[in-house]
């Protein structure tokens, strides 16, 4: 996986402290297949076109609303002079809390991937993320993350609300170590333990399970080992300091959770395809 400068659609900058980001898109032809380890919801616009997930292709037009879960495999392509206009949304699954994070780390998510709004639906939703759109803008204060976090938990209520799934009950949390949800509660635990020195004898032990037992549940489910998860994790995080900060590049290795500079310098080419160092100077130019 590696991460392009200029990777709107499936990267955001600023995964540090509030991992958000809204931005109006256009795709003219085709999108290619990625996937990332956070959510994006999408609301199309204007045009025409077609979403592949996991294999699974939709259509794509005017109303029509998109949920994809970290890693979740997605391309877009857009009819020959119908490019596509999309609102595009990636969050981090920490942001959402209570009850939605549990609702979709649970075997009955009642969420589903792609809705066709009717139109006055997809002009309310369309609204509200204009108005996110304007405050996520606006200079950041000590009020904007908890605006922007409430706007997404109504969205996600509005879904939620569409498609009842007739019961709300939570799953408790026993019922994470069943095999659909267990994935994504590795997932999560990786996030916000990146900075630890993780191994997954480690993480087998948290989750009563043989550390092979760990590997071959992100190998089925999310399609990486856990070396390349926690890499790509560690790494991301880096792009944002790189990005965000003015801290040391030799400081941010340590703070995203590498022992050493080396290491941290070997990996980090390796995914972007670029030194640290060039990877901050591009981003001030392209911020200019």
């Amino acid at each position: 996986m590696t991460f392009p400068i200029n990777k709107q659609l499936s990267d955001y900058p600023n995964i540090g402290a509030f991992p958000f980001h809204l931005s109006i898109n256009r795709v003219d032809h085709h999108f290619p297949s990625h996937r990332h380890d956070f959510l994006e919801f999408s609301l199309v616009v204007e045009g025409y076109g077609y979403e592949t997930v996991n294999g699974q292709m939709h259509p794509m037009q005017p109303g029509t609303f998109t949920l994809l879960l970290p890693y979740q495999v997605h391309e877009i392509t857009a009819n020959p002079g119908s490019p596509l206009i999309l609102y595009n949304c990636m969050f981090g699954l920490e942001l959402l809390g209570d009850p939605a994070e549990r609702l979709l780390l649970s075997d009955h998510n009642p969420f589903l991937t792609h809705y066709d709004l009717s139109a006055e639906q997809s002009e309310l939703v369309r609204q509200k993320l204009q108005g996110m759109l304007r405050e996520y803008e606006q200079p950041a204060d000590i009020w904007q993350s908890l605006l922007l976090k409430g706007e997404l938990q109504r969205i996600l209520a509005f879904l939620y609300r569409l498609h009842p799934s007739g019961s709300d009950a939570l799953p408790n949390v026993s019922e994470l170590t069943s095999k659909t949800a267990l994935p994504w509660a590795i997932l999560r635990y990786i996030h916000t333990r990146y900075r630890d020195p993780l191994t997954l004898e480690l993480i087998g032990a948290h989750f009563h399970c043989h550390p092979s037992r760990v590997t071959q549940i992100l190998s089925q489910h999310l399609g990486v080992t856990f070396v390349t998860l926690l890499q790509e994790t560690r790494v991301r995080h880096a792009c944002s300091l790189l990005a965000t900060t003015e801290m040391k590049v030799t400081d941010i290795a340590f703070e995203v959770g590498y022992e050493s500079f080396a290491s941290f310098s070997r990996n980090f080419l390796k995914l972007v395809e670029i030194s640290p160092t060039m990877y901050r100077a591009s981003m001030r130019v392209q911020l200019k």
